[in-house]
């Protein structure tokens, strides 16, 4: 055992807080004013005023809607000037809330300015990703779609970002619009084109929540085609690879009418019962009752 001497030792120390980046390292001041709490406070009263409002457009309550987003707007303009003084995260947030609610108002100008204010002041800031689909979306509503797929493929090619499906979905969908206002002899290929893209979505992007809408617009292009085989390859597929979908009861009625179309009826009346039994509550299944009912009155 060392003997321990009794007599007291006093040692000082002397330290700085950074707040900022340091390599791979984010330090953040740990102390937060009165007011910059009054300002995260009003900030997130304007975030639940655009959600409101999304919800009135939504139902098609525009007026209503119009009247939430520009009170939310006022909340976020009172707010800039000192978010500009305090920075950090709280003028970052503050961007972000002004993009959404510009672009829920149609400002289109001013969203893409304001994320890419975003961009050009937060580089590492985790709403990169939804600051671009934001102006890839800008650029989508203005018909330049050719910045439009960049933009989304890039967001598509982001190693991290839960946006990757969107940017893939919303790549397709800018090829399929281009494609209803091509002149015919151009149409072909973009559809293509769309085709391919949508069905990344579903080989590349399982987790995201636009492969159901995807694989229903893979089979469209082949019903639309009349290769109802096809599509109803497409269908087994994803009965198989996700059997908890939440998209299914829209499978199951394309799977019935590609059915129907190739005259194999009685197989077509059995995917419709499955909807309807297996998802009452769908918004198809009073359309899927009234073709299994005609079936039946016709022998099938």
């Amino acid at each position: 055992d060392q003997k321990l001497s009794k007599d007291t030792i006093v040692r000082t120390a002397e330290t700085r807080i950074i707040e900022g980046n340091l390599g791979e390292v984010r330090v953040t001041r740990t102390e937060i004013s009165d007011e910059e709490l009054r300002l995260k406070t009003q900030l997130r009263t304007a975030s639940a005023l655009t959600e409101v409002g999304n919800y009135y457009k939504e139902f098609g309550l525009n007026e209503k809607a119009d009247l939430k987003y520009t009170e939310a707007l006022q909340v976020c303009e009172k707010i800039h000037t000192q978010a500009r003084k305090i920075g950090g995260k709280l003028l970052e947030e503050t961007y972000v809330q002004l993009w959404r609610i510009y672009f829920a108002m149609n400002q289109l100008d001013l969203a893409l300015g304001m994320s890419r204010r975003l961009l050009k002041e937060f580089p590492t800031s985790s709403y990169v990703d939804e600051a671009m689909l934001q102006q890839a979306h800008v650029e989508r509503k203005r018909m330049s779609f050719t910045r439009a797929i960049s933009l989304y493929s890039s967001i598509a090619k982001l190693s991290n970002s839960p946006l990757r499906g969107e940017g893939q979905f919303f790549t397709a969908k800018c090829y399929e619009t281009m494609a209803l206002r091509a002149p015919a002899n151009q149409s072909a290929q973009l559809f293509d084109k769309a085709f391919l893209a949508y069905q990344k979505v579903y080989e590349q992007f399982p987790d995201s929540g636009r492969v159901g809408d995807a694989v229903a617009k893979m089979a469209a292009f082949y019903y639309k085609k009349e290769d109802y085989s096809r599509a109803i390859d497409v269908f087994e597929n994803v009965l198989s690879d996700y059997p908890d979908a939440n998209f299914l009861d829209v499978i199951l009625f394309n799977y019935g009418r590609c059915l129907y179309k190739l005259n194999r009826k009685p197989e077509a009346r059995k995917k419709f019962e499955k909807l309807i039994n297996d998802y009452p509550e769908s918004e198809i299944a009073s359309e899927a009752n009234k073709i299994v009912e005609a079936l039946k009155k016709a022998g099938f």
